[in-house]
């Protein structure tokens, strides 16, 4: 055989190899293309998913609204998950049909898996839950897929958005508004002749009355041994954790305002202890209980709200050792500041009852501690219409009426205080011994805290901003930015985040220190004029006589457009800090959202803005839930019944 033969031979030989070799590897070949085709398949798919499950959870986090509704929110997630809405604006790649793609909202699985659990999941509406989980799934798999089973049944993605109470602030109007909320309180009882403290008793918030916010202990009333002659009340206002005086969210009133408690000073109410030792005489007359009425102030021993001036009313109790009343005057009369008032008081039926005041000692606004002391005359007239021919002559300080405004920082924001025992009030005046202990409850009235609106005939809020003085409510929030109207156009950069019981550096330092602040600066000036301007810019983009490019929509209350320039946010800091001179750093104790319905010289006047007054921004507090992406955070459920702004934050 010729050596081309066997070449030729041979390779007939070799093809067929081949042949036989390639048929029994096609198949092969064709399934492993085809499951690269699906695997690739399965990733855009996946991938795809993921973005309607992020759309889904993104779309409805912005219709959240209070009060709340579950149906709006639940549309937009079905119209941006396109899972069950063939209008949706997001469907699966690839013409997938909808039998195929499956959502839960607010479940612990996928769809048709028992397994895994996810245990971090609130069931229940997105309102109730404040959350919005997202979990699609697409089932019938792509054919090669289907060979492996349990392996790989489904494709399931999962997407988180959770709103949150407001915990890390951005982009804020450089306005504070101050905010009387405590989280503790605590009264004190203080000898106020030594200082020394006779009994501490935390009180609780118990409710509210007469507009006011009330807190008392009078589930455990406190025991004080009534064995000194003047006891005062001093009243702790704390922010944090601590009820030290002088620690910073810490706010101390009454008996000194200082961290010290000042031996001599007056509490914000009197207890006076009398003796019932010293026998009486006409020449040495002894006063036992000594009380105070409300007459046509609130309270006989603290007023905050009345309309000044007001009386309160004298009822005494005087031992003359006997002594013909025809012939005694008694009266009482206000000492101290404006002591111009005296009024005699009517003798009692009998000995032993009280000498009372047919009128009134009169009160001044905002006077403070007001001394209630008694005088006695003799040799006085039997039918008592003509004056006593002897001298008065003093018994003594034997009571105290307090006058109190939200202005002085001996008060501030507390508008009642009263002490009580055995449900009846007046527990002001007793006999005094070192085994006389009385159970006593303390109620205190503090001006309400501020409140989300809850209509729109809601009284109107007024932020007064410039105007008026150097300091009102305006903050310098932002070290770049060198002016108010810059930073009411432009919003503060900075990032801010609540004090939890810090102490505030100075404005050198604080800007110093890395973000976020937990402290603001104050600002001063009274610059009117920059209010107008820059609420033009931010609300209406023109400076000067801008046209009405954001009408008022507080008629559309709640359901305001996501994105309208009105609603802004601003700071909440503690009760008193614009009393002071200016220029100081305050702690930031939240923040609050506020929807603006008219200010100072610009806005759309006459066109359904609200009338402002000079430097005045106008509007109502709303419950708002903060968009993604703007630098805020939160780390704790949004409460929809607290004040203050919530966040959307993605969680998953």
């Amino acid at each position: 055989m010729s050596r081309a033969r066997r070449i030729a031979r041979t390779a007939r030989h070799d093809g067929g190899a081949v042949l036989v070799l390639f048929a029994l590897m096609l198949p092969v070949l064709i399934g492993m293309g085809g499951l690269v085709i699906d695997v690739g398949n399965w990733f855009a798919h996946k991938r795809h998913l993921q973005t309607q499950a992020d759309a889904g959870a993104l779309a409805g986090a912005g219709e959240f609204r209070f009060p709340c509704s579950d149906a709006p929110i639940l549309d937009k997630v079905a119209k941006y998950s396109t899972v069950d809405d063939a209008t949706g604006y997001n469907p699966q790649i690839g013409g997938t049909p909808l039998d195929e793609l499956h959502d839960e909202i607010n479940s612990p699985t996928w769809y048709d898996q028992t397994a895994p659990a996810d245990d971090s999941v609130r069931t229940g509406g997105p309102c109730a839950a404040k959350m919005i989980d997202v979990k699609l799934t697409e089932t019938d798999l792509p054919w090669w897929l289907r060979l492996f089973g349990d392996l790989v049944p489904y494709i399931n993605t999962h997407a988180r958005v959770e709103i949150m109470q407001q915990k890390v602030g951005a982009g804020s109007l450089p306005v504070g508004v101050p905010e009387v909320e405590p989280k503790k309180a605590l009264a004190i009882f203080v000898d106020e002749i030594t200082g020394d403290v006779i009994a501490t008793t935390p009180l609780v918030r118990s409710g509210s009355a007469g507009g006011l916010a009330i807190w008392s202990n009078v589930a455990v009333p406190v025991p004080v041994t009534i064995d000194r002659a003047r006891i005062g009340v001093r009243i702790v206002l704390s922010g944090s954790d601590s009820t030290t005086c002088g620690d910073p969210l810490v706010n101390c009133y009454g008996a000194g305002t200082s961290a010290a408690i000042v031996a001599g000073t007056p509490g914000l109410v009197h207890i006076r202890g009398w003796s019932g030792a010293t026998a009486g005489t006409a020449t040495a007359p002894q006063v036992r209980d000594a009380e105070l009425f409300a007459g046509d102030c609130e309270d006989g021993y603290f007023t905050a709200t009345a309309s000044y001036p007001c009386s309160v009313n004298v009822g005494a109790v005087v031992d003359f050792g006997g002594a013909s009343i025809e012939t005694v005057r008694v009266v009482a009369k206000r000492t101290g500041a404006n002591n111009n008032t005296a009024v005699e008081l009517a003798p009692p039926g009998a000995a032993g009852e009280q000498w009372t005041g047919p009128s009134g000692v009169s009160i001044a606004a905002g006077s403070q501690a007001n001394s209630i002391e008694l005088l006695w005359q003799t040799g006085c007239d039997t039918d008592r219409t003509k004056s006593c021919k002897t001298t008065k002559t003093s018994l003594g300080t034997v009571q105290r009426a307090f006058a109190g405004d939200e202005s002085l920082d001996v008060s501030g924001p507390i508008k009642l205080l009263r002490v009580s025992e055995n449900s009846l009030p007046g527990a002001n005046s007793f006999e005094r011994c070192a085994t006389c202990t009385h159970d006593l409850v303390v109620t205190l009235g503090l001006e309400p805290g501020l409140e989300n609106a809850q209509s729109t005939g809601d009284p109107i809020v007024s932020l007064k901003v410039a105007g008026g003085g150097s300091q009102n409510q305006a903050m310098d929030c932002d070290n770049v930015l060198t002016n108010l109207r810059d930073e009411l156009a432009n919003g503060c950069g900075p990032r801010y985040i609540p004090n939890d019981g810090q102490a505030c550096p100075n404005k050198t330092v604080l800007w110093g220190s890395p973000q976020p602040w937990n402290c603001v600066v104050i600002s001063t000036g009274n610059a009117v004029g920059q209010v107008t301007q820059g609420l033009n810019l931010r609300i209406l983009d023109q400076e000067v006589n801008p046209p009405c490019t954001a009408p008022n929509d507080w008629a559309s209350f709640p359901n305001f457009s996501r994105g309208d320039p009105r609603i802004v946010q601003v700071f909440l800091t503690p009760f008193g800090a614009f009393t002071g001179a200016g220029g100081t750093t305050v702690p930031v104790t939240g923040f609050a959202s506020f929807y603006v319905t008219g200010w100072d010289g610009g806005g759309c006047q006459g066109d359904g803005d609200d009338p402002a007054g000079q430097g005045e921004i106008v509007g109502h507090f709303i419950k708002y839930v903060k968009t993604l992406n703007d630098g805020s955070a939160g780390d704790e459920v949004c409460d929809e019944s607290a004040f203050g702004s919530c966040v959307a934050v993605i969680t998953r």
